[in-house]
């Protein structure tokens, strides 16, 4: 009896950190796209700044715009845009880090894409403060372009890695699964020990998991998705397949959805 009690206090302590970790994942993924979404609005209130100093400078002709009020608002919004570019590579790398199904590569690089992008619009947006003192129009023109193109892309990065992040949710979310067997004639209970061994196959990548060797019936983390459940056959004796869609409304209290296999023997 003792060995049953601390057989099942042990699932619930895996259950429970399993769900706390899950939890984290989903935390730091919604950390990413929450930063991602601030990088977005400064660098649309930078690009807002720019297109008041460009329809004054070059629209009204006026030779003396406010260059210091933009000045001001870009210096602000890129200290803004390099913070929370190294948030997004903080939290995406502490997701992948709490699910090894996350890769954080893509997120990463166009994170660093903008921090880059922050670099060159302060230092284009100060070369333009000196163009538009000088009244050289010409000048002024290109690097307005060019700073608004630095602009255009950190917006359309941050997008990106919020589509990305809200993707990856997915992938955070994993199950816990159980094989068991029941004689496809009587309907008794047998033994999953009863066959060598046990196999899923994701039936979207086609990727094939099995459980370690001291686990035999028993996956772990498994990505959500469709699975095709099978067993090894021994000489006499085999089972059914079964093919389910992993959701959490299957999950029992134990923290394992329960897959029943028909156990044939001649």
């Amino acid at each position: 009896m003792k060995k049953i009690t601390y057989a099942l206090s042990a699932l619930l302590m895996l259950f429970v950190m399993n769900t706390h970790a899950q939890q984290s994942v989903i935390d730091d993924l919604d950390e990413t796209f929450d930063s991602a979404e601030v990088i977005r609005v400064e660098a649309k209130r930078g690009k807002a700044a720019l297109k008041t100093l460009t329809v004054d400078y070059l629209v009204n002709n006026n030779p003396n715009p406010d260059v210091a009020t933009y000045i001001q608002v870009i210096n602000q919004s890129m200290s803004v845009v390099e913070e929370f570019s190294d948030e997004v590579i903080y939290y995406i790398g502490q997701a992948a880090q709490g699910n090894s199904n996350i890769d954080p590569s893509s997120i990463q690089g166009k994170a660093s894409t903008i921090e880059a992008n922050e670099d060159y619009v302060l230092n284009k947006s100060a070369l333009l403060k000196i163009a538009i003192e000088q009244n050289n129009r010409n000048t002024a023109r290109q690097l307005i372009r060019e700073i608004r193109g630095f602009l255009n892309t950190q917006i359309s990065l941050a997008k990106e890695i919020k589509t990305e992040a809200t993707a990856l949710k997915s992938l955070a979310v994993t199950y816990n699964v159980r094989i068991e067997l029941v004689d496809e004639r009587t309907g008794q209970s047998i033994d999953p020990a009863q066959l060598p061994g046990y196999a899923a196959t994701n039936q979207d990548t086609g990727e094939t998991i099995y459980p370690s060797r001291y686990d035999h019936n028993l996956f772990y983390n498994l990505p959500a998705g469709t699975y095709r459940f099978d067993s090894y056959d021994g000489y006499f004796d085999g089972s059914s397949s079964e093919i389910v869609t992993l959701d959490q409304s299957l999950v029992g209290n134990d923290g394992f959805i329960v897959v029943t296999l028909s156990y044939w023997s001649e």
